[in-house]
C-alpha cells in the first residue's frame, strides 16, 4: 500500500510539475473513437448470488469540447464485450456507458477526468441461451495523455486509463459493479 500511494504521489508530482514548464492551449474540438481492454467485477448486494466478474474487449466515442486552457466537456458512449469467469460459467457479459466526463488538463498533454453516467449490463447463458439485463447510475476517474500536436503525424493519438463503480439493478438483486478500461484512440481535431 505505502508503495503505490508513494507511486501516485510521484507521478503527481511530475505531472504538475511539467505543467509549468509549456504554455497553456485549449483542448481541440473533435470527435474521438477510442477501443481497448476492460475488466469488471460484480457483487450482489442483497442476495446469496455468486460473486463474478468478466474481461474483454471495449469500444467508445466521445466528443470533446475544449472550455477553457484547462478544461474540456467529453461526452462519451461506451460498449465492452466480455467472457465471464468466476461465479458463473459458461456466460457474456456485455457492458454499457452513456456519459459525460469533464477533464482537467495539465501542460496541454495529460488529463485527469471524473464523470458520471448510465450504466448498463447484460448477462448471456451460452448453454441455455438465456439473457438478463440491468442498469444503474455510476461514477469514474480517468487519466491519460492525448497528443495535442495538429502538425504531428501521430496528432490526435490518445491513451487513457479508466476505473468505473456503479450500482445496476436487475429484477430480483442490486449489484456492485466496479471496473477498468484502458484505450487507445485517436481524435478528429
Amino acid at each position: 500500500m505505502l508503495i503505490r500511494t508513494n507511486f501516485i504521489a510521484a507521478t503527481l508530482i511530475v505531472l504538475l510539475g511539467t505543467s509549468a514548464q509549456a504554455q497553456a492551449e485549449q483542448p481541440a474540438n473533435g470527435f474521438g473513437l477510442f477501443g481497448g481492454i476492460s475488466s469488471h467485477s460484480m457483487t450482489p448486494q442483497n442476495s446469496a448470488a455468486a460473486d463474478y466478474s468478466s474481461s474483454g474487449v471495449s469500444l467508445g466515442i466521445d466528443y470533446q469540447f475544449g472550455l477553457a486552457d484547462s478544461f474540456s466537456l467529453n461526452p462519451f458512449l461506451m460498449s465492452a464485450g466480455e467472457r465471464v469467469s468466476g461465479g458463473i460459467s459458461d456466460a457474456t457479459s456485455g457492458h454499457g456507458i452513456l456519459g459525460v466526463e469533464g477533464r482537467y488538463w495539465i501542460n496541454s498533454e495529460y488529463f485527469l477526468g471524473a464523470h458520471v453516467g448510465s450504466y448498463s449490463e447484460v448477462l448471456q447463458s451460452n448453454s441455455s441461451n438465456v439473457s438478463t439485463s440491468a442498469s444503474g447510475g455510476g461514477f469514474g476517474l480517468t487519466v491519460g495523455w492525448e497528443n495535442n500536436s495538429r502538425t504531428s503525424a501521430f496528432g490526435g493519438i490518445f491513451v487513457a486509463l479508466q476505473v468505473d463503480k456503479a450500482k445496476i439493478h436487475y429484477d430480483n438483486a442490486d449489484v456492485g459493479l466496479s471496473g477498468l478500461r484502458m484505450h487507445i484512440g485517436y481524435r478528429w481535431k
